[in-house]
């Protein structure tokens, strides 16, 4: 497992855990492999993925709706993941999605947040490309299962945007304290990436040629080029004060 799963980032102790974005629940299937005694919880936009995960995963807590209005109470959870969602969020709503996992973390509680970086490749992101040929886009994969259950929420599927890592710094505000920072994938994660939509397309993401393609961009996303590398992952810690009452 290299530093950028955020498997490697949950604390051993867990108790809380929710998903924000979790799609199918691929994570939080290894999270409750890792930690059995854990309570765990995803929320997506995605209801088809919703419904999805329900029926693989029958005893974890699944919500459809938008990570930026989390239905759940202050201090509910121990730790949050967000991996590759906020590029998803309308710029409106990413500093108001920041701090409902603030609100929703307990004191000291861990956020771990990954998504694409501003690097060299990142004008090579397969999911832009929806927008910049919207009808290659719909004959290539508009009829896949990434778009699946999208189809009431257009508005809400956004440009890919490639973060640095002060622009993360400036939405997360002072409320967190950063743990560690991470950097990973360079020119293979992107290009497996559009490898894999055929595989979306014919509804076959179990294909194990899809698997081999899975691996080797794993493989580059354990490789740390910094500034170069087309992923960020941030572990940080809640703070004393919101970051929604900074000034």
């Amino acid at each position: 497992m290299n530093d950028m799963h955020p498997l490697r980032w949950i604390p051993a102790g867990v108790k809380a855990l929710l998903d924000a974005g979790c799609n199918t629940g691929e994570l939080l299937r290894d999270c409750r492999l890792a930690f059995p005694s854990a309570r765990l919880v995803g929320i997506d936009l995605n209801a088809a993925a919703i419904e999805a995960a329900k029926r693989k995963l029958p005893d974890i807590e699944f919500r459809q709706g938008s990570s930026h209005k989390l239905p759940f109470q202050d201090e509910e959870f121990d730790c949050v993941t967000c991996i590759e969602v906020i590029e998803h969020v309308p710029e409106r709503f990413r500093k108001e999605l920041l701090g409902e996992f603030w609100r929703t973390l307990r004191p000291g509680g861990r956020l771990i947040l990954r998504c694409p970086h501003a690097g060299w490749f990142g004008w090579l992101d397969a999911q832009n490309v929806r927008f910049q040929f919207p009808r290659l886009y719909a004959a290539f994969a508009g009829r896949g299962m990434r778009d699946g259950g999208y189809e009431a929420q257009r508005e809400e599927v956004v440009w890919h945007h490639h973060f640095t890592y002060g622009e993360l710094m400036s939405l997360l505000g002072s409320g967190w304290t950063l743990e560690a920072r991470r950097n990973g994938g360079f020119l293979l994660f992107p290009l497996m990436d559009f490898l894999s939509h055929p595989f979306y397309r014919l509804k076959r993401p179990d294909h194990p040629i899809r698997a081999a393609i899975h691996a080797v961009a794993d493989w580059d996303m354990g490789i740390d080029l910094g500034e170069a590398a087309y992923d960020i992952l941030l572990v940080l810690r809640k703070g004393a004060r919101s970051p929604l009452e900074q000034v």
